[in-house]
This record gives structure tokens, sequence and C-alpha cells, in this order.
């Protein structure tokens, strides 16, 4: 597994292994549960979890199967009020068996909700500002042309083509474009 992000493969590590660490006492399984369920050594998760391994892409698929969690609970690190997830550094995940496949996990989440999905088109001259959703709405918008300015009124954020950004939707926020063609996809996450 690769990932082509500023901070590293240290520090990827270091985001498993804190995660795997959380998602495990959450649920209150031993170590040695863990490994048996994910069917991997017990050494091996010990040294996962104290961040001084660097495991594979199958070694992370069976501890998230094993958890019940989705893969990018392991390997994402806690998400601030607006993530910005920038063109080219989501985490880059190859496959070991087919060399043309490629992937690249720009954002996860761990909820189960109702979500709608909009294709968006717009262009310059108008502010779109829309009203607080209901509590716990998520957005996450996509940019697939052009660029746009979007998030919370009081913090909103320049995303470029290929960019992400996710935020908490129940306060105002803004959606400008800010070229024409701009194009956009966004997904609402109802808790």
């Amino acid at each position: 597994m690769t990932e082509r992000t500023p901070t590293g493969a240290a520090a990827l590590v270091e985001v498993v292994a804190t995660n795997v660490r959380a998602l495990r006492g959450q649920i209150g399984m031993s170590l040695s549960e863990l490994a048996h369920t994910a069917g991997i050594g017990k050494s091996t998760l010990s040294m996962l979890e104290s961040g001084n391994a660097n495991p594979s892409i199958e070694t992370l698929w069976a501890i998230a199967a094993a958890l019940g969690v989705p893969l990018g609970q392991l390997i994402e690190p806690r998400a601030p009020d607006v993530r910005v997830v920038r063109a080219g550094e989501g985490i880059r995940i190859d496959s070991e068996d087919v060399i043309s496949l490629h992937s690249e996990l720009l954002i996860s989440s761990n909820r189960r909700v109702t979500f709608e999905f909009y294709s968006m088109e717009l262009e310059p001259g108008e502010v779109r500002e829309a009203a607080p959703h209901n509590r716990g709405v998520v957005e996450y918008v996509f940019v697939t042309a052009g660029r746009l300015r979007v998030g919370p009124e009081a913090s909103p954020v320049v995303l470029n083509t290929g960019d992400l950004a996710s935020f908490a939707a129940d306060t105002r926020h803004v959606y400008e474009s800010l070229e024409p063609g701009t194009r956009a996809i966004l997904l609402m996450e109802y808790q």
C-alpha cells in the first residue's frame, strides 16, 4: 500500500495504529480476539497498534472487516471542521494482484445514514447562501470542473478541479463559482 500525502508513510502508520487501538477499544475486543478474527498474528497486530509495522492493504482490509468498519476508518486521520482533500492528496491504494488498478480514497464515513447525491452546475456572478440544514447533516462537495468557494459562511474554502471538501451543514453555508462552467458533485449525508 502506498500513499501520496505530504505527511508520508510514517504518518499513515501512526494514524492506522491510533485508529485500530481506538476502534478495538470502542467495541471491547481484545488484541487476541481481533488478531484471530482478522486472521493475522497477534504479534503483527501488536506491532501495528504500537506504530512499528507498515501493514499491507490486505491486512488492513482484514482488520477493517473484523472490526466491522469501512477501510477508511483505519487509514484516515480524524477530520477537522472543514476537511479539504486536494486533487492527488487522497490515500492511494494499489492492488498487489492487478498492476493496472489504482484507487484513491478521498473520504469515508462510518455513520449509518440516509444520503442524497446531486450533480451541480454553477456560473460566476452569484453567491448561493444556504440556510442551515437539520442538525447532523454533513455535505461532501467534489469539484469535477472549474473552481468553487464553498463551506460554512464563516470559513469557506476554495476548491479546484479534483478537490473535495466536507463540512457540517447545520450552519449557514455558501457556494460560489469562481470560473465559468464550474461543475461539482454534492453528497448530503443525513443522520
